[in-house]
């Protein structure tokens, strides 16, 4: 987990036209970044509120990553997680302020359940992308590790593809095979080799990047400077 920094940075040029891509380095287990994804959207919102912009489109695209590539396919509970990582005393605090911000968010950070590794919801995102569900997706997975207690175990992520509308047999197939798995690390590695070193990581029109999970604010600030 990291923290929500405020750093900015610049990049190549922003596009032209109105639409304005954005670029999301992420894990699913990563609570900034569910946090960022929410105020994403609140962003986007206000954004095109204003009748110069109702016009507007974003392209969203979320690129993998973890936080612990090593962790166990085995569940183990949040709990004992965040206590091996950051201490009995630490863990317990950081849990109560992750739930206060939560709330402002309207998400109700939950930690009774377990987590294991994310490479094969890093999978199904990819896999749900090419099938135009990424945002579904997305948002499901985020939900029940966060907000129902489901870790990410192949026949919860079965059951949340299922849910967004895809085939539960092909999903399964898919899976149980290594398909992805090549690509999932190769993006990771690529986004190492730029420079990303926590997560949420987002670039905004392939100029702006964000450390963290911003204030809405911050990335109308953006928008707007793109927009112009």
């Amino acid at each position: 987990m990291t923290t929500a920094a405020t750093t900015a940075t610049s990049a190549a040029a922003a596009p032209a036209g109105k639409t304005i891509k954005i670029d999301i380095v992420s894990d699913t287990v990563c609570p900034w970044c569910y946090i960022g994804k929410k105020r994403l959207e609140k962003a986007i919102t206000a954004f095109k509120a204003a009748p110069e912009h109702k016009d507007v489109k974003f392209q969203i695209d979320w690129h993998p990553y973890q936080l612990d590539p090593s962790a166990s396919r085995v569940p183990i509970k949040k709990m004992d997680m965040y206590a091996s990582k950051f201490g009995a005393a630490r863990a317990p605090l950081i849990r109560d302020r992750m739930i206060q911000v939560g709330h402002e968010e309207g998400i109700n950070f939950s930690y009774n359940g377990s987590v294991v590794n994310t490479l094969d919801s890093h999978r199904l995102i990819n896999y749900a992308t090419a099938r135009g569900k990424q945002d579904e997706i997305v948002e499901e997975l985020f939900r029940n590790y966060f907000e129902e207690d489901k870790c990410g175990e192949v026949p919860t992520l079965i059951d949340s593809a299922v849910k967004i509308g895809l085939d539960r047999g092909e999903v399964e197939k898919f899976l149980a095979s290594n398909e992805g798995v090549k690509e999932v690390q190769d993006e990771i590695e690529r986004s190492k080799m730029e420079g990303v070193q926590g997560v949420p990581n987002i670039t905004i029109g392939n100029k702006y990047v964000l450390s963290g999970a911003q204030e809405p604010d911050t990335f109308v600030e953006v928008f707007n400077r793109i927009a112009k």
